[in-house]
């Protein structure tokens, strides 16, 4: 359990559960939430994705055996099975490469010197990530910081605060991502945004956020500053009010 005290009340979050409890009250919509659920997002892009996994192992398996055929119809079911949720592995594996080169800047930022991960593309990632925070980064203010918005109600942890060369502070959230093909997700830059407008009301000057993506299978990163926070902050509003909207109707049958 982690835990704050600000706007005058105690701010807790469960790991385990990831959950926010604000004065021992559940947190209902958390930021990852809402841009998770209030931003939108054209279904093609991750149908697609996903077809193209499927499709990739699909063709390994049958490039592996010169013929596939199944005395029990239970394995067949099994093998399709298996086939059709490679994107699931896929996305889990590319989770596993986030939490590595998320833990890895986390500890750097702090002044430690943690080991590279050791699989590719991680590495690359965060040699990718360190290289920039070495020459744009004067110092960091705070690392997995709890924040809460009283007058919206959300909470959230983002993952850095830092003073730049040029005098100016921002948030800095690392992501990774398929590709680079799209720009960068609405959602992300709405969560963003969230976290510097509650940083705002504790009175902290925060200038600027600053999304960090990495490209998956590259290692590739790429970098994109937001100034207009009272811009991007009006969409989250937005996605908000859509997260908390329930339909008024009534059954007439």
């Amino acid at each position: 359990m982690e835990s704050t005290s600000i706007h005058g009340g105690k701010l807790t979050f469960s790991e385990g559960r990831h959950q926010y409890f604000w004065n021992d009250s559940k947190v209902q919509h958390t930021v990852s939430g809402i841009c998770g659920e209030g931003y939108p997002l054209p279904f093609g892009v991750p149908a697609a994705w996903a077809a193209k996994i499927i499709r990739e192992e699909l063709v390994r398996e049958l490039n592996d055996q010169e013929m596939i055929s199944f005395d029990d119809p239970t394995e067949g079911a099994a093998w399709a099975k298996h086939i059709c949720s490679a994107h699931t592995r896929a996305r889990d594996s590319a989770g596993g490469t986030g939490t590595q080169f998320h833990h890895y800047m986390e500890k750097y930022s702090l002044g430690l010197e943690p080991e590279l991960p050791e699989e590719q593309p991680a590495k690359r990632s965060a040699e990718a990530l360190r290289d920039w925070y070495d020459a744009r980064v004067k110092r960091p203010i705070s690392t997995e910081r709890l924040v809460y918005h009283p007058d919206y109600e959300y909470a959230g942890k983002l993952d850095l605060f830092c003073e730049l060369n040029d005098g100016t502070t921002a948030v800095l959230d690392f992501k990774g991502v398929t590709n680079f093909k799209y720009p960068p997700k609405p959602g992300h830059v709405g969560q963003g945004a969230a976290y510097c407008m509650a940083l705002r009301l504790e009175n902290i000057q925060v200038d600027s956020f600053i999304l960090m993506e990495v490209e998956r299978d590259s290692g590739k990163l790429r970098v994109t500053q937001y100034k207009n926070l009272d811009h991007e902050f009006e969409a989250f509003v937005r996605a908000l009010s859509l997260v908390r909207y329930k339909p008024a109707g009534e059954d007439i049958t």
